[in-house]
C-alpha cells in the first residue's frame, strides 16, 4: 500500500514550521522541531524553566484569592512551583496544556472567568453601594427616631419633674410634718376631753350618759347633766351663802332676840330654789347642734389617723414597651441598626469570599479544559479534525501531480464539513458557539444595566431626601406655680407643708436640628464603571475571537504532537476521499427519494406563489436559496428540480432525480485509490 508520509525530501508540514524555518537560526529551529533525542540536557533545563514560570503564574491565578497566612502561602507556592517544574521537565502533555490555557482564556472558559469577574465587580460596585446607601438611609431613620425619643424624654421630664419634686419635698419634710401632726393631736386632746370627759356633773345616777347610742346623744345627756349640776351647785352655794351671812349677822349683833329678829331675812333659804327655773331651760334650750356628734366623730377619727406614725415613699412604676420590628425603641435605635447591619455585612463578606473562590475555581477550569482538549486530541482521531492544513494541501498537491483522485477545490457540499483555518469568515459549524456567547454577554449586560439603573435611581432618591428633609426643632416650655397660704394657724401650717410644695418654677428652651441625621448617599465612582464595562467589552471581543483561538488550539497541540497530527490529517484526507467516491451515488439516492416524497406537496404549496409571480428557489443538493439568474432547472418535462451552478457542476450536469438509471461519467478512481495513512 502506498504511503504518503514517505517522501525523499522532508518538507515542513505546518505553516508554523515553515515560518520558524525561515526566521529562526538553524540551531533553534532544530531544537524546536527536531527529534526529542537531540539536546536532551537543554530540553530538560528549558522544561524546568518553563514549568517554574508557568507554576508561578498558575499559583497566583489559583491561590491568590484563597485566604492563607504568609508562611502557608510560601510553603504551598514552593511545592506547587516544584511540581510544575517536574511536569514541565518530563511531560509534553503538561507543557501543551499550559500553552493551551491562553487560547482557552479567549474562548468560553475565559468568558466564564470574566463573567465571574464582572459579578465580583457588580458586588464590589453597585451591590455594595446599594447596601451602603440603604444602610445610610436606615441609620438616618434610626438617628431621627433617636432624636424624636430624646425630645419626647425632655418634654416628659419637664412635665413630670415638678410632681416628682413635690413628692420629694414631702418626703424630705416628713419629720416636720410628723411634729405638726403631733401638735395638732395634743391641742385637739383638750376638745376631746371636753366632749368625752366626765366632769361638770354628778355622775351618780347618770349612767344613761354612758349608755347612749351615739356621741350626739351622749353629749346632749352630759350637757343637760352639767346644766342640772350647775343649777344644784348654785342652789347649794346660795344656801351656803345664806348660812354664812346668818352666822356673820348673828356674830355682829350680840343682843339676843334682836339679832334673831334682824337677821331673820338671812334665814330665807327657800329663795335659792328660784334657780330651779333654769332646769326646764336646760332641757329645752340646750345649745348643742344636731350634727355636732357626727362632726366630732369624723374629726376625732381624722386626728387619730393624723397622729399615727407618718411615712412617705416615692414609688416609680416603669411600663415595658413592646418592641417595634424586634427593636426596643426606648433603647438606642441607631446602635441596634448598626448591630443588625454588622451581621448583614459579615454575611456579605462571606459571599465575597465565595465569589473569590469561584474566581480561583474558574481559573482551574481553564486549565482542566486545556488539559481535556489535549487528551481528546491524542485519543479521539475525530476530535476537532476538520481543518484544511498545510499538510492536507501538500497531500492533495502530491496526489494531483501523480494524476490520482484529489479533493481541492472542495465541492460545495463538502465545504460544510471542512474549515479553512486561514479564512477570516466564520464557518457555519463555528457560528453557534459565537451566538451562544453573544447571548450570554447580552443577558449579563442587561443584568448589569438593570443593577446600575437601580443603583442610580436609589442614589437620586436618597439625594433628594437629603436635600429636602432638613428640619429644625425648637422645644420650649414654662412651668410656674405659686400657691400662697396665709395665717399662722395649725391648718395653715399644715397646708403650707403639703400644698405649698407645689410652688415650683422651670423653663425649657432646646434648639436642635437633624443635620447629623441626614443620609449621605454615595454615587458609583468611575473606576467601578470601568471594572464592570471593560470586562463586558472584552467578553464581546472574545466572542468574535473565539473562532480563531479555537483554531489556534490545534496549532499548539500539533507543535507538541507532530506525529499524532500527521496521522489525524491522513485520516481526515482518506475519509474525505471515501466521501468523494460515494458522492454521486449518495446524491442520486437522496434526490430520487426527495422527488418521490415531496414534489407533489411542494407543488401544491408553491402554486399560489407562482400565480402572483413570486417563486422561491433553492438548491436540492446544498439546500441553499439561489437567485433566478444562477438557478439551473431540470429541462425534463414534469421535473421541478433546481440546482445552483456549483452543485450542477459537481453532479456532472446530470439530474439524477429524473434519470436515476444513468450513472453519468464513471468515477476515475476505485477502492484501490483510497489511502490509509500508516
Amino acid at each position: 500500500m502506498e504511503c504518503l508520509g514517505e517522501i525523499q525530501t522532508k518538507l515542513p508540514h505546518s505553516t508554523l514550521e515553515q515560518v520558524c524555518k525561515r526566521i529562526l537560526p538553524p540551531g533553534v529551529y532544530k531544537f524546536l522541531f527536531g527529534p526529542l533525542s537531540e539536546f536532551p540536557v537543554v530540553r530538560r533545563l528549558t522544561g524546568i524553566l518553563f514549568g517554574a514560570l508557568s507554576g508561578v503564574g498558575l499559583f497566583f491565578g489559583l491561590l491568590q484569592n484563597i485566604a492563607m497566612t504568609t508562611v502557608q502561602r510560601v510553603v504551598v507556592g514552593c511545592v506547587f512551583v516544584a511540581l510544575c517544574s517536574l511536569g514541565g521537565m518530563f511531560s509534553s502533555l503538561f507543557r501543551c496544556s499550559v500553552l493551551l490555557m491562553f487560547p482557552s482564556m479567549i474562548g468560553s472558559q475565559g468568558r466564564t472567568f470574566l463573567m465571574i469577574y464582572v459579578l465580583h465587580g457588580l458586588y464590589q460596585g453597585p451591590i455594595v453601594n446599594i447596601q451602603r446607601n440603604v444602610q445610610d438611609v436606615a441609620s438616618s431613620m434610626g438617628c431621627n427616631i433617636d432624636l424624636q425619643i430624646t425630645h419626647s424624654k425632655v418634654m416628659w421630664r419637664m412635665l413630670t419633674e415638678p410632681y416628682v419634686q413635690v413628692v420629694q419635698e414631702i418626703v424630705n419634710d416628713s419629720g416636720e410634718f410628723q411634729e405638726e401632726t403631733q401638735n395638732v393631736s395634743k391641742q385637739f386632746q383638750n376638745i376631746r376631753d371636753e366632749v368625752m370627759g366626765q366632769y361638770g356633773y354628778d355622775s351618780l345616777g347618770k349612767e344613761s350618759a354612758h349608755t347612749s347610742n351615739s356621741t350626739q346623744e351622749e353629749y346632749v345627756v352630759k350637757t343637760r347633766a352639767r346644766c342640772d349640776y350647775v343649777v344644784q351647785e348654785g342652789i347649794g352655794r346660795c344656801q351656803e351663802w345664806f348660812n354664812v351671812k346668818w352666822e356673820e349677822c348673828m356674830n355682829t349683833i350680840q343682843a339676843p332676840l334682836i339679832n334673831h329678829f334682824l337677821c331673820v331675812p338671812l334665814h330665807f333659804h327657800f329663795l335659792c330654789n328660784i334657780m330651779r327655773v333654769m332646769t326646764s331651760w336646760c332641757g329645752e334650750k340646750i345649745p348643742v347642734e344636731g350634727n355636732f356628734g357626727q362632726t366630732f366623730d369624723k374629726l376625732n377619727d381624722s386626728i387619730n389617723r393624723l397622729a399615727e406614725h407618718f411615712t412617705t415613699n416615692v414609688v416609680l412604676e416603669k411600663l415595658e414597651q413592646q418592641s417595634v420590628f424586634g427593636v426596643d425603641i426606648l433603647q438606642d435605635f441607631s446602635k441596634e441598626l448598626s448591630r443588625v447591619f454588622q451581621e448583614k455585612t459579615i454575611i456579605a463578606e462571606k459571599i465575597a469570599g465565595v465569589i473569590n473562590f469561584l474566581l480561583s475555581f474558574t481559573f482551574i477550569t481553564v486549565f482542566t479544559s486545556a488539559f481535556g482538549y489535549v487528551r481528546q486530541y491524542c485519543r479521539n482521531i475525530h476530535f476537532d479534525n476538520v481543518y484544511i492544513t498545510t499538510y492536507f494541501r501538500q497531500i492533495d498537491a502530491r496526489r494531483m501531480g501523480a494524476g490520482k483522485r484529489h479533493l481541492l477545490p472542495l465541492k460545495k457540499s463538502e465545504r460544510e464539513s471542512l474549515i479553512n483555518p486561514w479564512s477570516l469568515s466564520i464557518h457555519p459549524s463555528e457560528l453557534m458557539p459565537v451566538i451562544v456567547g453573544f447571548l450570554q454577554v447580552a443577558s449579563l449586560a442587561l443584568f448589569v444595566c438593570v443593577l446600575l439603573a437601580v443603583d442610580g435611581i436609589l442614589y437620586n432618591i436618597f439625594d433628594l431626601i437629603r436635600r429636602h428633609t432638613f428640619t429644625t426643632y425648637s422645644v420650649t416650655g414654662v412651668h410656674h406655680i405659686d400657691i400662697v397660704i396665709g395665717g399662722d394657724s395649725m391648718l395653715a401650717r399644715l397646708l403650707r407643708k403639703t400644698i405649698g410644695a407645689f410652688n415650683t418654677s422651670s423653663n425649657l428652651d432646646v434648639q436642635s436640628s437633624n443635620f447629623q441625621c441626614l443620609p449621605q448617599p454615595h454615587p458609583l465612582s468611575q473606576s467601578n464603571y470601568f471594572w464592570i464595562f471593560i470586562p463586558l467589552l472584552l467578553m464581546c471581543l472574545m466572542c468574535c475571537l473565539q473562532v480563531y483561538t479555537n483554531r489556534l488550539r490545534r496549532v499548539i497541540t500539533a507543535f507538541y504532537f507532530p506525529k499524532r497530527e500527521k496521522r489525524r490529517i491522513l485520516f481526515l484526507y482518506n475519509l474525505q476521499i471515501q466521501k468523494r467516491i460515494f458522492f454521486i451515488k449518495r446524491q442520486r439516492h437522496r434526490l430520487r427519494n426527495q422527488k418521490q416524497t415531496f414534489i407533489k406537496v411542494l407543488s401544491a404549496v408553491l402554486a399560489p406563489l407562482k400565480r402572483v409571480g413570486c417563486r422561491l428557489r433553492w438548491c436540492w443538493v446544498c439546500d441553499e436559496f439561489v437567485s433566478q439568474n444562477q438557478a439551473v432547472e431540470c429541462s425534463s418535462a414534469g421535473c421541478t428540480m433546481i440546482y445552483c451552478q456549483q452543485c450542477w457542476t459537481d453532479l456532472d450536469n446530470i439530474c439524477y432525480a429524473c434519470f436515476p438509471q444513468q450513472s453519468g461519467q464513471q468515477d476515475s478512481g476505485s477502492e484501490s485509490d483510497v489511502y490509509y495513512g500508516c
